[in-house]
């Protein structure tokens, strides 16, 4: 068993924590370490490897009863949950002190060069509840570093309360906002944009956005009736709010990862105009044929990220989701629908065998 302050954890910390700063780290080492520390720490994932193979990616559906978590002489100081829309059981990921600095260097990484890249302090209005209002929420959190670390203090704002959008408080921050002139990041999830827009058009109410405002969404794009395409989203976003072509960016995120993947280009190719991701050196996504479970470089498959900035639980995550395997990284285009006898919520020890999945 590795101790969490011993120092084979310490030398991987300030490995990975290097890596997340530009310095050139042996990635290959760096993921041996994190799937040795893995078996070395939890007996289930042993075993899980042993009847799949060493460093076999852990399915999501591993987080519902039972979540796996490295240091047992580590208390955990943070606890997200997921949303529980898949079935009754929401996930729980964990994480130690180290963890957390971890995913807080890798969001602001990727925030800086996706988020405000061009922007000094911008206000950044969030579609999303405060920390203290959703605390279990992992997007909650990451919206809330990067509008503290990298936004406006005076200018940003949340402008999503208990009850859901405060529409009068959203109108009263883009007012602000095109009165000072200061380019503004909007960034919420995907159906919550459409649901903005929807409201604004209805009542024929639109704004002009300083020139250089951006849009950051996150998310897919199924909503409850029906599916929304990428494009059709971005044109009301530019006919409610005034963004410019080549402002906006959609970004994929899970409770379980540390690190998120961001548009690569802005070429649609998946079915409803989804974008290419593309990783960086601490996060790496790979596609799996649904059958044979090999890695594919294009085509359609299940979506497999590799996130070393994970170091409380196993990096390699098979996300459930759906992706078009393409030369720069991969589209992500919805969700597999499981074998009901097996379902959403099993535990780790239960997954020894390869769950079956639909695509």
């Amino acid at each position: 068993m590795y101790r969490y302050h011993g120092r084979f954890v310490g030398q991987l910390f300030d490995d990975i924590e290097s890596l997340v700063a530009g310095e050139l780290i042996d990635t290959t080492t760096v993921l041996d370490r994190l799937n040795a520390l893995s078996a070395a720490n939890s007996t289930v994932i042993e075993q899980f490897w042993r009847a799949t193979g060493f460093g076999y990616p852990i399915p999501d559906s591993a987080f519902k009863q039972s979540p796996p978590y490295l240091f047992s002489d580590q208390p955990p100081v943070r606890e997200f949950h997921t949303s529980g829309t898949s079935g009754a059981s929401r996930g729980r990921v964990a994480y130690s002190p180290r963890g957390l600095e971890l995913m807080r260097m890798s969001i602001l990484d990727n925030a800086r060069r996706h988020v405000t890249s061009g922007m000094v302090k911008p206000p950044i209005i969030r579609f999303v509840p405060t920390c203290a209002d959703a605390p279990t929420m992992v997007m909650a959190y990451g919206m809330e570093v990067i509008a503290t670390e990298l936004g406006d203090p005076e200018l940003s704002e949340v402008v999503v309360g208990p009850q859901g959008v405060d529409y009068d408080r959203l109108a009263t921050a883009l007012d602000r906002v095109c009165v000072a002139g200061q380019p503004a990041v909007l960034i919420g999830g995907s159906t919550a944009f459409a649901n903005v827009c929807e409201h604004f058009e209805t009542r024929r109410r639109y704004f002009e956005l300083p020139v250089g405002s951006r849009v950051v969404d996150a998310g897919g794009f199924k909503r409850q009736s029906s599916s929304l395409r990428v494009d059709t989203l971005r044109d009301a976003l530019r006919r409610v709010f005034g963004f410019a072509e080549g402002h906006f960016v959609n970004l994929f995120g899970m409770t379980e990862l540390a690190s998120q993947l961001y548009d690569y280009a802005d070429h649609p190719i998946g079915p409803l105009g989804e974008r290419v991701k593309a990783g960086r050196p601490y996060v790496q996504i790979k596609v799996r044929d649904p059958h044979t479970m090999a890695t594919i470089a294009t085509g359609r498959g299940l979506l497999e990220v590799v996130d070393l900035c994970v170091l409380d639980r196993p990096a390699a995550l098979l996300t459930g989701d759906l992706a078009l395997a393409a030369p720069a990284g991969a589209a992500v285009i919805g969700r597999v629908v499981r074998n009901s006898a097996r379902g959403c919520s099993l535990s780790l020890d239960a997954l020894t065998a390869r769950e079956e999945m639909h695509v």
